[in-house]
Order: C-alpha cells, then sequence, then structure tokens
C-alpha cells in the first residue's frame, strides 16, 4: 500500500506497539513493551487468550536461571553454547571450531537465547507479569547422555500455580493475563491478522485484521508489530508441502494456520525452517476426526508395552522423548518405496491398563474401566491382528495406501516375545530401552505412576520401563501417528527478533517470536525449548519495539 493510499486510511485504533498472539510470546512481548512505557494493542485470533500456550505444559527451557545461579550450579555459556549447537546442527558441529561448525546466523541465534532467557525470567518476576519456579520434580533433560550436556537437570522452570507449586501452561498465560488486563492493555479476540502495513520506506506501520463476519478493521503501530501468533499445523497445503514426512496434525489450537508465512511474504520476508516442527506422536483416529488432538503422547503408557510398524516390528526405544520418537515415522524405505512406520501400532496389555491407567498423564490409553472408539481390542494375539486389519481397512479412504504387511501376525507374535525376554534380563538389546536416566526416571515419576490396589504383581524385573507381556488376553492396540506440538518455521529473525528480508536485512519495525518464526533453536534438544523460544525472544522483541522510532505513515 502506497503513502498516499496510507494516508487515507481510517485508522480503527492507534497505539505505540501492536502484538499479534496471546500466547507465551506475543503476552511476553506486549508486558515487556508496556513496561517499557509504550502503549501497547493486543490481536487475537481465537476466541479466548493463551493460543497453544494454554494446553501446553508451560514450562521454558532456561539455561543459566536464577534457581540454577541460587544453588551455586554454573551453567557455563561456551558449554551451553556447544550442547545447543551439537543438538541443533549436528551436521555441522565441530567442537574445535569457535563457533562450533555453525554459521555466523545460526551460532548468534544460539547466543542470543543464552544470554537473554534468564534475563527474560528475572524481568517477567521482577514487574510481576509471571512468577516462576524450579520445575518439579527436577528431571533430566531430554538429550540426557551426550558429554556435551554439562548441566543435565535444572535448565527447566515453570510458572508457579496458586499454590506456589509447579504450574503449566494455563498457569502463566492467566498470570500474564492478569498483569495484561490490570495494567489495561486492550486484547481483541476474533481478530484475525490479514496483512501488514508498510509505508514507502518499507517500515511496518500497522496491522489489517478481519472479523469472523468479513470485516476489515485497521490497526496503526506507531513504532512496531510483534507478530507471536502460532505455527502451521493445521494447514495442510503447507503440512503437505514442507514437512519432512507423513503428518496427521497436532496438539496446536486449530487456528494455527501459518498466517504470519503468508503475510510475511507478502512484504518481503524471508523464509527458514519451514521442514522443523516440534514433533510429537499422536493417535491417529481422533487426528483423523480433527486435527487439533487434545494432547500428544508424551511417554507411551505402561511396562508391558510396545510400538510395531506395518510388519509388526519394532522400530524404537518407545520411551525416549516424543520429539525423537516422532522421527522414526518418517524413515522412507528406499527399496520399497514406502513410509513403513507411517502408523505404529501401540500394543498393551489388560495389566497396563490396570496398573498405570490412573496415572496424571494415561493419555490415549483410557482409565480402567472406560473405553475409546479409537482402542482396537484382541481376546488372543490373532484376535487382536484380524481386529487391526479391519480398522485400517475402514480408515482407508484417509491414509493413503498404508496396510499392514503380509506376515504381521506372526511377526507381532516373534516381536512379543523377543521382548518378553529382553523384559526378564532388564537389558533391550535392540533399542536400549530403560537404559539411559530419561526414560527411568520419566517413567518411573510421571508417565507411568503403578496403582498399588491391583491384583498384578508389581514389576520385579530388572528395568523398571519393561515387564512380560501376559500369557492370555485381552490385547490391545492404539494406532500412533506423526503430528506436532506445532511447527517452528516461518520468518527469519535475528539476535534482535527483527523479521529478516530476502537480503538479510532487518524490515524496519517488524518483530516475531514463538512458533511463527523460524525457531532460533529449531532442534528440540530439551523439554520447554518451544516456551524458552517463545518468551526469550518475545522478550527480546518487546524491549527493542518499545525502543523504536516513530514512523510515518507516508
Amino acid at each position: 500500500m502506497k503513502g498516499q493510499a496510507m494516508e487515507n486510511i481510517k485508522w480503527d485504533s492507534e497505539v505505540d506497539v501492536i502484538v499479534v498472539g496471546t500466547g507465551a510470546a506475543g503476552s511476553a512481548a506486549a508486558s515487556v513493551a508496556f513496561s517499557k512505557g509504550s502503549s501497547v494493542l493486543m490481536l487475537e485470533k481465537g476466541k479466548m487468550v493463551g493460543g497453544t500456550t494454554m494446553k501446553s505444559g508451560g514450562q521454558p527451557w532456561i539455561p543459566n536461571n536464577v534457581f540454577l545461579r541460587n544453588q551455586g550450579t554454573v551453567d557455563d555459556r561456551q558449554d551451553c553454547l556447544k550442547f545447543m549447537a551439537r543438538g541443533n546442527y549436528p551436521q555441522l558441529y565441530d567442537p574445535t571450531n569457535p563457533h562450533f561448525g555453525l554459521m555466523d546466523q545460526e551460532y548468534s541465534l544460539l547466543e542470543a537465547y543464552y544470554d537473554n532467557g534468564y534475563k527474560a525470567i528475572d524481568y517477567f518476576m521482577k514487574i510481576g507479569a509471571c512468577q516462576f519456579v524450579l520445575s518439579q520434580p527436577v528431571l533430566p533433560d531430554y538429550v540426557d547422555h551426550v558429554p556435551e550436556n554439562k548441566v543435565l537437570r535444572g535448565r527447566l522452570v515453570a510458572p508457579a500455580n496458586p499454590q506456589g507449586m509447579t504450574g503449566f501452561g494455563i498457569d502463566l498465560i492467566k498470570q500474564f493475563s492478569k498483569w495484561i488486563k490490570d495494567h489495561g492493555i486492550p486484547v481483541l479476540l476474533n481478530h484475525r491478522a490479514r496483512r501488514i502495513l508498510l509505508n514507502d520506506r518499507r517500515e511496518a506501520v500497522g496491522v489489517s485484521a478481519e472479523l469472523p463476519d468479513g470485516t476489515v478493521k485497521n490497526f496503526r503501530a506507531k513504532k512496531a508489530v510483534v507478530f507471536g501468533c502460532g505455527g502451521f499445523t493445521h494447514n495442510r497445503d503447507l503440512i503437505l508441502h514442507f514437512q519432512k514426512g507423513p503428518t496427521f496434525g497436532g496438539c496446536a489450537v486449530i487456528t494455527n494456520t501459518g498466517d504470519l508465512v503468508y503475510m510475511g511474504q507478502a512484504v518481503g520476508a524471508q523464509l527458514s525452517n519451514m521442514n522443523c516442527a516440534w514433533n510429537a506422536e499422536i493417535p491417529l483416529e481422533p487426528a483423523l476426526e480433527l486435527s487439533s488432538t487434545p494432547d500428544d503422547i508424551w511417554q507411551p503408557l505402561g511396562d508391558s508395552m510396545i510400538l510395531v510398524n506395518k510388519y509388526g516390528k519394532r522400530v524404537v526405544n518407545e520411551k525416549r522423548n516424543y520429539n525423537d520418537r516422532t522421527k522414526v515415522h518418517f524413515y522412507w524405505d528406499p527399496v520399497e518405496q514406502e513410509y513403513p512406520n507411517q502408523i505404529l501400532c501401540m500394543i498393551y496389555d489388560q495389566r497396563t491398563v490396570d496398573v498405570y491407567g490412573d496415572s496424571p498423564e494415561p493419555y490415549p490409553v483410557p482409565p480402567p474401566g472406560t473405553k475409546e472408539n479409537y482402542v482396537i481390542e484382541g481376546k488372543d494375539w490373532d484376535d487382536l491382528s484380524r481386529n487391526i486389519r479391519q480398522r485400517v481397512a475402514e480408515l482407508a479412504p484417509r491414509i493413503g495406501s498404508w496396510r499392514l504387511a503380509e506376515g504381521f501376525e506372526e511377526n507381532l507374535k516373534q516381536t512379543v516375545l523377543r521382548f518378553n525376554q529382553f523384559a526378564n534380563r532388564g537389558i533391550d538389546e535392540d533399542f536400549q530401552r530403560g537404559g539411559f536416566p530419561y526414560d527411568v526416571e520419566w517413567h518411573t515419576q510421571i508417565f507411568s505412576i503403578p496403582s498399588k490396589d491391583t491384583k498384578w504383581p508389581e514389576n520385579d524385573r530388572p528395568n523398571p520401563t519393561m515387564y512380560p507381556f501376559t500369557a492370555s488376553g485381552p490385547y490391545y492396540c492404539i494406532l500412533i501417528a506423526g503430528g506436532t506440538l506445532d511447527t517452528n518455521g516461518g520468518p527469519r529473525i535475528d539476535p534482535g527478533a527483527h523479521i529478516l528480508d530476502t537480503e538479510n536485512r532487518p524490515i524496519p519495525g517488524l518483530y516475531g517470536a514463538g512458533n511463527c518464526i523460524a525457531a532460533p533453536m529449531p532442534n528440540y534438544i530439551a523439554g520447554g525449548a518451544t516456551l524458552g523460544n517463545a518468551l526469550t525472544f518475545g522478550y527480546v522483541a518487546g524491549l527493542n519495539a518499545a525502543e523504536e522510532k516513530v514512523k510515518e505513515i507516508a
């Protein structure tokens, strides 16, 4: 839109800084910009505030945080950057290189994450926007066994709940939302940002937003526009053409359809990480009904449980973290010309239901005494295999050509027999399940806590993550697919959270943070990297947006 046309726009509101999105990134940017003296307006596409953060675990990964510092734990900058470099760019990683083999732009973003993450948490607590605590229990990072990870525990912080204990995403949003409301920052719901408005000098000076009835409103940003909206998990076109493999949906709220991808392209923004996501396994059938699933499968429930592919064979350590585990779904067989792991079968027995079904996070296994249509049941192994085949046939129109292979039935029996032998010995010779602190501690302390009042014996085997399947049924199966917490590709930013154009130059007055931009730390090397990115660069965006000069419309 040219200057003359811009001068003729009727502005529905005028503030210093417009923030698009009310999740962690947007809330961080809005609270910081306001605290630095700028007037702020927030636009939210959905019917309620919070976005995907509201339904998330809500706990950011923050190196050198105040709780580590207070307990005297040294989280050395170079050591942490080395770990971040190895985990995010293993194909470039060189421990002898000053930047560990990374290009300057990528390395500078990791530096910005380390340098600003703990400052952001300190600042939010200082201004009263959100109080944090050390996440409890203090469990090991997802990548728990590489030598570069010098601080295995304690980088995960959590928003405080009303009792001052470990809270979750809803607690983070409630705190930020209260602060935003108490400080009189307007939040307009059902306002979908559709267009970034630039003046003749290609500076961001506003946003056009669309209401559900089609009405378009124009909002003037005298200093800056900050995008903190979601990724593109629920945009089937972008998922198909950019993601690494078959992706059936995810935990992101249904409004996450990649709006900034299109708006950014329209103003010359450079895109990056479009093939990246915070991956997570999801139950297939609920995702086919609604791509926004209520939760992901953080760690599959139980000890007498395995994941097998279309050939009836295990393909992964079932107790590793969800992001890394999900990547096995995208394996391409160059001989058979197929994704053999496109859908996996989560196989478990009645004992797992009864012993672990009342755990705090049993999803997608229904609690004891309840049923879900997506659970396939069989009275014995042959009956279960037959019923899986029938269910897959019913789903055929929606899952492409994926089917169980010939020999699945016999292979499944042999796989269970081999697993039972591993369970009795305590050593998984195929995938090292239970061989790492993460496997064991997240299993025993969070996701598979046994009930004491069942008829079944306790797990007395050497490895608490494995137990032999019962000799007789019933047995169960849930079809599992690859999905996301959300994608993390979009417009590229610099360490100051400025959105860059295709010449690597900041677009004046335009900022981004959260899942709508190309994540500065794109691989999920630790739980909380999602919200760590969002809060850190939302904080940086808020600081810099507040310091922008006022821009003329024309």
